[in-house]
């Protein structure tokens, strides 16, 4: 009863009978209301706020109607859209901690791994060794898929040779995007992880070269470093953990 009390104040439902100025305070509503309210049961299920439900009161027509709607539904499919958006970035993020706090920082492993869908960066010109100038250029482009820089961003090497010699000049960036067009390819990994600030990746090249050589394994293929804890879950950027995926076959 306290939503009709509102409805009444605001002007937008008001009772057939009304005996607010007796002792009793009786509301009375007749049968045929009950399409009043149906009406904006509807539209206040829909979203569609008050002050515009009673402007719409005595000025309806089909077409109007249609128009509106139509309006109406392309808001709404865009707030779909949003909160689609916003719940796969925080599904990517939780699978990315998750991961992170189940790692194995100390030692390097073989793991299988499956297809990620990403989007690339076209690839990076160094005008100088300092990994945040091609960082922020890659930020600033227009790329084919739409770019959501909320998502993670990771750097992807041509080879394990290249992320030796270069461990902080990536030839490409990329952005960890379910919805992107490239692919990081499914496939067996040689897989390390080490802690610092972006562009930093200590001495997990060395490691990773050396444990392939004593075990026999060839490096093939592009080799990708995924931030797992970043400025969003960590306070401190010498204690981002990187991973490092270089893809691997027996030699």
């Amino acid at each position: 009863m306290s939503t009709l009390r509102y409805y009444d104040e605001i002007g937008l439902f008001s009772p057939a009978i009304s005996s607010a100025d007796s002792e009793n305070n009786y509301r009375y509503y007749a049968p045929l209301q009950i399409t009043t309210i149906k009406r904006i049961r509807v539209l206040t299920k829909l979203g569609v706020p008050l002050k515009i439900i009673i402007k719409m009161e005595n000025n309806r027509t089909p077409s109007e109607m249609l128009a509106f709607l139509n309006e109406y539904t392309s808001q709404i499919y865009d707030r779909i859209c949003h909160l689609q958006d916003s719940y796969s970035i925080l599904r990517t993020f939780t699978e990315f901690l998750r991961h992170g706090l189940t790692a194995n920082e100390k030692e390097l492993s073989v793991e299988y791994m499956d297809e990620m869908p990403i989007i690339l960066s076209a690839p990076n010109k160094f005008k100088s060794p300092h990994f945040y100038e091609a960082f922020a250029d890659f930020c600033s482009r227009q790329h084919g898929t739409p770019l959501n820089l909320c998502y993670p961003i990771g750097a992807m090497f041509e080879n394990m040779n290249a992320f030796i010699e270069r461990p902080s000049q990536p030839a490409r960036f990329f952005s960890a995007a379910p919805n992107g067009n490239d692919k990081k390819r499914e496939g067996l990994y040689l897989v390390g992880y080490t802690r610092g600030y972006y562009g930093q990746a200590n001495d997990l090249p060395q490691q990773m070269n050396e444990y392939a050589q004593k075990n026999n394994l060839v490096f093939e293929g592009a080799v990708y470093n995924l931030y797992l804890f970043d400025e969003i879950s960590v306070a401190c950027p010498e204690n981002y953990l990187l991973q490092v995926c270089a893809p691997i076959a027996a030699a």
